[in-house]
């Protein structure tokens, strides 16, 4: 057997660790592993908070429900994603973009609905007399020697996407934020695209508000790596196993429920009230299972 002890808790500010092995003993918990346990999981963090992998009757790892890709990669982004006015100066077609977010803090609530005036270059071959001349800045300042561009042919085509309906932040303070793209946006890499497998835009928004409920935020803190300061990183990969309900089991009147609540709570995400219904919502389809 492996002991381990998990040294947190409200009460222990950042950076108070034990001064000596006595003092760990009593102020941590203590968790006696297997190596077989140890050698099973990718992330001991579950482990060493007491979480075993314990099912619950009506939940399900994401993986079952959505499939998870990164977000686009440019390789430059001050180069390639512009605003509409920068557009409209080089002579730009806005057809020939794509509305794009590509940081996080451009987006506030729960429901992406537009706003902003990213835009995404998205060229393909025959380059307009303007874009030749943009690509030619490009090439004037090397941006084809950089090592995502020199692996991609030409070095100026935009790695392609499907809009992801569902966005996940790759970097957090405590717990994933999850956001529904109802504008159809693409998104560069500072969120991950969640791809549900069913098509119905009420279980995307349902999914969105089970994904941000209390339980399902606890628990994403386990999924991620954490970095100095309390900073989460999450990978695609760290999404599959986030257990949330299955909404395969929910009716059409539940969805629209779930749907209509998660536009209340992206009106005021911490209001306590709406949090609460938002965990009743969620337990109300695992019950069915």
């Amino acid at each position: 057997m492996i002991t381990g002890w998990d040294w947190r808790g409200p009460e222990k500010g950042e950076g108070d660790w034990p001064a000596s092995l006595d003092e760990l003993a009593a102020g941590a918990r203590r968790v006696e592993l297997s190596r077989a346990e140890l050698a099973g999981t990718d992330k001991w963090e579950p482990l060493l908070q007491g979480h075993r992998g314990e099912a619950r009757a009506g939940f399900v790892p994401l993986a079952q429900l959505a499939q998870f890709r990164r977000g686009i990669a440019t390789g430059a982004n001050g180069f390639f994603l512009l605003n509409a006015q920068k557009v409209a100066d080089l002579g730009i077609d806005p057809a020939r973009c794509l509305p794009c977010v590509g940081r996080a803090t451009a987006v506030r609530g729960l429901i992406w609905r537009g706003g902003g005036d990213g835009l995404l270059l998205n060229l393909s071959d025959p380059l307009m007399p303007a874009e030749a001349a943009y690509v030619a800045q490009g090439e004037a300042q090397g941006l084809p020697s950089r090592y995502i561009l020199a692996h991609r042919q030409p070095w100026y085509g935009m790695e392609q996407r499907a809009v992801a309906p569902i966005w996940g932040a790759v970097f957090a303070r405590g717990a994933l934020r999850f956001i529904h793209n109802a504008a159809g946006w693409s998104n560069l890499t500072c969120f991950h695209g969640i791809y549900p497998f069913s098509d119905d835009p009420l279980l995307h928004q349902a999914l969105v508000l089970c994904l941000n409920c209390d339980s399902v935020r606890a628990a994403s803190r386990l999924h991620g790596r954490v970095y100095g300061g309390g900073l989460n990183k999450f990978e695609p990969n760290d999404l599959k196993g986030l257990m949330v309900p299955d909404l395969r089991l929910a009716d059409r009147a539940l969805l629209a429920e779930m749907a209509a609540h998660l536009a209340l709570l992206d009106a005021a995400p911490e209001d306590e009230a709406r949090r609460r219904k938002a965990d009743e919502l969620a337990e109300e389809v695992a019950s069915r299972g």
